[in-house]
Formats: structure tokens, sequence, C-alpha cells
């Protein structure tokens, strides 16, 4: 009899960890344990991945962003809001790291990063959210003995970005929806569609492909490249509706839109600013090909979009909303 190998997932309950696992509940139902750590304790992470084969790690950036929001209601200037934020998640990265180190029984570390857009941009752009996790990632580089065992995932972008943030707006007197962002609409963009149906099927032929995936290689988990433009015609093609894609200014757009806007919009103007060119800086993505996955059993974007809900013009959106947390 095989024994079984126990893989531990952080974030179990959110879009990408849920892709994982599942929901907690689900988990519990089929008699997995669910434990609770808390990212900022060392010695409960340690003992959450005690006996670990191997280790989904993931952080939310923008769930401290919005708490960082709401403790500090005063403070309007997004930098100071996003490094705040920034520096809590790239100490919980570091503490995951260290309890990963400290597992003995740890066979391959999975961490959910982003590129190292400061690097890779030759240091014309380093928006918080990106800075954060690639911190973490120079900390795993800077340990060999793990770096050995692990794969750097980065999860595309989430359909479901347009049910908040970029979500389509309703004009009734032309009968079509506008997307407004601060982007060109040629900007290229890969998409995962669903992440909490496509995301885990990357990870799980990660995990069954050791010899290809680890050593510090970097999959790429998406299902379709397109443009920002492109994807706003599979979200209208999706509804059954018009839309136009409008871009303007970025100080016109963060005088009148969440302080989340700020931060998206820097991570979209260095993926505008790099378009083709390669990523990582230096070495080559494994995506869905090199991994032998069929995207066409996956949950396309545009399936992805059909499932999200039209929204009128009169349901808004504002800083802070929980829809935020399942989004980018």
């Amino acid at each position: 009899m095989v024994a079984k190998k126990l893989v531990t997932v952080v974030g179990a309950t959110g879009a990408q960890g849920g892709s994982v696992s599942e929901t907690a509940k689900a988990l519990a139902a089929r008699g997995v344990e669910v434990v609770r750590a808390d990212l900022t304790d060392t010695a409960a992470l340690k003992a959450a991945f005690a006996e670990s084969f191997a280790v989904f790690a993931v952080t939310n950036f923008w769930g401290l962003f919005s708490a960082a929001q709401k403790q500090f209601p005063e403070e309007k200037d997004v930098a100071s809001l996003a490094g705040h934020a920034a520096a809590i998640e790239t100490q919980m990265g570091i503490n995951m790291v260290d309890a990963a180190l400290a597992t003995d029984t740890l066979q391959h570390y999975i961490w959910s990063t982003l590129t190292d857009a400061y690097t890779v941009s030759g240091g014309r752009i380093k928006p918080p959210h990106y800075e954060s996790k690639a911190q973490v990632t120079r900390y795993i580089q800077s340990k060999p003995e793990l770096l050995a065992k692990t794969t750097f995932m980065w999860c595309a972008y989430y359909a479901t970005n347009f049910a908040s943030l970029t979500r389509p707006i309703y004009v009734p007197a032309t009968g079509r929806y506008i997307q407004i962002q601060a982007t060109t609409s040629n900007q290229p963009i890969a998409c995962i569609g669903n992440t909490r149906s496509n995301f885990g099927t990357f990870v799980e032929a990660a995990l069954v492909q050791p010899d290809k995936t680890r050593g510090g290689q970097t999959v790429f988990a998406f299902v379709e490249r397109t443009t920002l433009g492109g994807l706003l015609r599979t979200w209208a093609e999706a509804h059954n509706v018009k839309a136009t894609y409008i871009q303007i200014s970025r100080e016109t757009l963060f005088s009148s839109w969440p302080m989340e806007v700020q931060e998206y919009t820097n991570g979209m103007e260095f993926w505008d600013m790099i378009r083709d060119k390669e990523w990582t800086g230096k070495d080559s993505l494994l995506t869905y090909s090199d991994l032998g996955i069929d995207v066409t059993t996956l949950k396309s974007v545009k399936d992805s979009f059909s499932e999200l809900e039209l929204q009128s013009l009169r349901k808004g959106w504002n800083s802070g909303d929980e829809r935020w947390l399942d989004c980018i």
C-alpha cells in the first residue's frame, strides 16, 4: 500500500488556494483536516507544515491593503497604504519560507508569486503588490536547500476582475457598456479565466512533474493570451451586449475611482511597458503546453465571463468591498 503524502495548502478558501484544495468546508466533509495558522506566527506555521510532503503558499496583498484603509481611514496617500500592506505581505511570505525550511519532510514548495517588476523593467516601475512577493522570491533564491524544491507559480489575470474594479459600466443613453482604464486596449494580457476552476490544474501538473518544475522554475498559469481590448470583446460576446473600451489619463482615473485602482494600474502599466518581452528577465516560463495540460478541458475565458453577473450602473463598487478580495 502506497503511503499517503500530505499536501498543505495555504489559503484553502481563497481563489487560488480554493482551486488547489476546494473550500475548507468541503475538505472537512471529506475528512481532510483544516488547520488555522496565523501567517505572522512562524511557530504556528511550522506546526501547520509539519510532516508535509508539499506546501502551496500564497499571500493576499489586496486583503491587507483593504485592512490598511480601514486601520488608517485618514490616510489618503495610496503609496503609504500600499507600502504598509506590502511590508506585512513580505514578512508573511518570509515566515512561510522559514517554516518550510524547518520541515524536514518537505519535497516540494510552490510559491504563488508575481514577476519581479522592478528588475525586469530596469528599475522603471515598482508596484508594491509585485515587489512584496518578489522580495519573498529573492529570499527563497538565497536559500539553495529550499530553492531546489521550489516551483514559482504565476496566476494570470482573473476573469472575476470584470466583476469588480474593471467592471464594465452600463450607459443607458447609448445602450452600451463602457470599460475605463488608463492603459491601451492593445496591451497584451494573459488570462486564467475562472481561477477556482482552472488554477488547481496547473498546481497539480507541477506537483506530478517535479523534475521539470522544481529548482526555481516558473509556471505561468493561463488559458488564453489576448489584449485588454480583446478581453472586453470576449466579455461582451459572453453576455451578448455591446461594449466600448475607453482609455483616459491616469490622473483622471485616479480622481474618480477607489484607491485600489492606483495600485492595480501600476501593475497594468508594467505589463504595458514590458509587453511581449521575456517577463522573468532571464529564465523561460513553463506554460500549459510544457506541462501537458489540455486547456480545451478547462473553463474558457468566455465561459468564465458568462458566469459573472451583469452589473447595472446603480451597482457601484467601493474601497473595502469584499468582492475585491477574490480578484487580481
